[in-house]
């Protein structure tokens, strides 16, 4: 069984600040800064360089 983790951004109830909610198979785990979601997209980002074998 593999887990999904995706960052859900909904508005807060005044309409302009964003929620950012770390998410495990539709449960929240723990609310993320600005920079914590940006370093999650980092780390996804960078651990994609192990699916390009022999390219540079």
């Amino acid at each position: 069984m593999t887990a999904r983790a995706y960052i859900r951004v909904t508005m807060a109830e005044d309409g302009k600040t964003p929620q950012r909610e770390l998410m495990l198979d539709g449960q929240k785990v723990a609310d993320l800064s600005y920079f914590e979601v940006l370093e999650f997209a980092m780390q996804a980002v960078s651990s994609l360089r192990f699916e390009v074998t022999g390219k540079r």
